[in-house]
């Protein structure tokens, strides 16, 4: 497969993983440390319980924004080194044939850990975004 497929397949796995709360899944797929760079700030996911934090929170935002697609479409992708991709992608989060907010682009660099393709870094082109990963106004509870 090619650095854009793999980029794709893992994309396609993790947003199934994150809309279905399957944090073992979620975790399996990000290497530690991981940095994220989005456009508020930049940070260093060093231990798995900030991991977990940022997965509940935006899996959770999702959720109460009753996301039904979590749509991210590889742009392009190279492979740097035998263990090492990195790609950009544009995300899409749909609720019910409704977008959510307006489609937005992301770099995301691949490392692989055995036989396993694990995020390293992801830069988030979202504005006023910080981990974890995005930050919504809710809609108010009724």
């Amino acid at each position: 497969m090619d650095s854009a497929g793999i980029l794709q397949s893992y994309l396609d796995e993790v947003s199934t993983a994150t809309l279905r709360l399957d944090w073992e899944a979620y975790r399996e797929a990000v290497a530690l440390p991981c940095a994220v760079i989005s456009h508020d700030e930049s940070k260093v996911i060093t231990t798995e319980d900030e991991l977990k934090a940022g997965f509940d929170t935006f899996a959770g935002t999702l959720k109460a924004l009753r996301v039904t697609d979590y749509i991210r479409l590889v742009e392009q992708a190279a492979l740097l080194d035998h263990d090492l991709i990195s790609g950009s992608y544009i995300s899409h989060l749909i609720a019910g044939g409704q977008r959510v907010l307006a489609p937005y682009r992301s770099i995301m660099t691949l490392r692989l850990v055995g036989n396993r393709w694990k995020a390293a870094s992801v830069t988030n082109g979202l504005a006023n975004s910080r981990w974890p990963l995005i930050r919504l106004e809710l809609p108010e509870e009724k």
